[in-house]
């Protein structure tokens, strides 16, 4: 995905963190729809394919409900599906610029999913609608007595078929579509915040990796948790709900095949949310994070005694509420792992602010950038993957540096031109050092290796 890299330009450090704050604004209105969109589309097909093998009209009606719920029309798609996600795929290529990870390329993948499976969700919607249209008209000229020309009978029963076939097949295709997209999604998101597979971001790797795996069931968890109060808002109390036109029966309906789902689910999130957190890599692991999901947390747990008691008081009001707080649920959810990605990735940020000031001091030839000191460098890019005496997304500097001693001029070719020379560890990306810089950093971390070797202190722990 080489052309999507030539849409990255260098950003200042004030650019990146806003591009990080848009990533979580940007996350929270895809994370809502797509799981929407997901799990409206599935219970639709299921709900469908019951309705026709019982007879039973609440599950048709629910099932078409559903359809208009996950597609309300075109405009939605684009607002909340299509544009959000082309916005994640060009912000996660400007923020991993310079770093061949493929994350950008199984993003772009799981965007063609998703965009197909709306398409699919779109139809399948329409055809409820066109049975409907079918439906009244052959009414119409039954009461009427009117005659109907055998050509145009001809016609709306072709199309007829052709709605139901749709129907039938629609909403298991974008159903199907969908969760090959959101396992893709999962699977990279999840991807860009454990460095240390960074070095084989393989295909395999991406979708069937044990946190791949686990992030694809707690997002169908959140989305089940998210689509049941989705419901009860959209259908409740929302002013074009159906509690304005639905008879007695199927509010019932609905409320009893929703609420025990979303309970269910809301309260197996507090459980996927701590062991999410368990297994987060070292580098993104921070106290803020802890605090964000120990907050998503206790939202959970409030939905889901909000979903109890719609259950037991039989009031729905309360759906209001449970909406705000799934609302309030993605947003904790994603600034968590925006947090989680800012630390496992902060080296990154700084690269691209020198990026940024050697682009500014290319373009203003009478101004020289300044340089930095072997310091600076090692705190503030260094430091980010590697310590002189402990294994972090890097070997440590104490089991690397002995090969150098005396060879300084490789040392510097080497953090000029970086490969992967220690096995087990991702290779280092290519830093935009200028020469003096790396003669600073090499000389910086050269010298504490030395003097530690000097006090008997370079050992170093795995």
């Amino acid at each position: 995905m080489n052309f999507l890299d030539r849409l990255a330009i260098p950003e200042s450090a004030e650019h990146i963190e806003l591009l990080r704050v848009l990533l979580v604004i940007v996350t929270l209105l895809f994370v809502i729809y797509a799981s929407i969109a997901l799990v409206a589309s599935t219970s639709a097909a299921v709900a469908e394919w019951l309705g026709r093998k019982r007879g039973d009209k609440n599950f048709s009606k629910f099932a078409k409900d559903l359809a208009d719920l996950a597609a309300p029309g075109k405009g939605v798609i684009l607002a909340l599906g299509v544009l959000p996600l082309i916005a994640l795929v060009l912000i996660y290529v400007q923020l991993l610029y310079g770093m061949r990870i493929g994350a950008a390329g199984y993003l772009t993948a799981s965007a063609i999913f998703y965009f197909v499976g709306f398409y699919f969700l779109y139809s399948y919607k329409k055809s409820f609608h066109f049975d409907s249209i079918y439906s009244t008209f052959r009414s119409l000229a039954s009461a009427t007595g009117a005659s109907v020309m055998p050509e145009i009978a001809e016609e709306v029963d072709k199309f007829e078929r052709s709605a139901v076939a749709v129907r039938r097949r629609g909403g298991r295709r974008s159903a199907i579509l969908l969760l090959i997209g959101t396992w893709l999604f999962v699977g990279t998101t999840r991807l860009v915040l454990t460095p240390a597979r960074w070095s084989h971001p393989v295909f395999a790797s991406v979708v069937f990796s044990g946190d791949a795996i686990w992030s694809l069931i707690d997002f169908i968890i959140a989305a089940l948790v998210i689509t049941s109060a989705s419901v009860l808002f959209f259908f409740f109390r929302w002013e074009k709900g159906i509690a304005l036109t639905a008879d007695t029966s199927y509010r019932a309906f609905v409320k009893r095949y929703t609420l025990p789902v979303g309970i269910t689910a809301a309260a197996l999130e507090p459980i996927l949310i701590f062991f999410q957190i368990q297994n987060l890599p070292q580098s993104g692991v921070s106290n803020m994070t802890f605090v964000i999901a120990c907050i998503a947390m206790f939202i959970a747990l409030l939905v889901m005694l909000l979903f109890y008691s719609m259950l037991k008081e039989a009031n729905v009001y309360l759906g209001s509420y449970a909406f705000i707080g799934v609302v309030l649920l993605v947003l904790a959810w994603a600034a968590k792992d925006e947090i989680a990605f800012h630390y496992a990735t902060q080296g990154q940020d700084q690269r691209l602010a020198t990026r940024y000031q050697t682009m500014l001091a290319s373009l203003s030839p009478g101004t020289v950038a300044p340089v930095m000191s072997g310091v600076e460098i090692y705190n503030n890019i260094c430091s980010a993957c590697h310590m002189f005496n402990t294994k972090k997304v890097g070997p440590p500097y104490f089991m690397t540096l002995p090969h150098f001693v005396g060879k300084m001029d490789s040392l510097e070719d080497f953090i000029s031109n970086p490969y992967q020379a220690v096995p087990g560890y991702p290779p280092m990306p290519k830093q935009p050092l200028k020469p003096q810089e790396v003669n600073n950093v090499a000389q910086y971390i050269m010298g504490v290796y030395l003097a530690a070797k000097k006090a008997g202190k370079a050992q170093y722990t795995q």
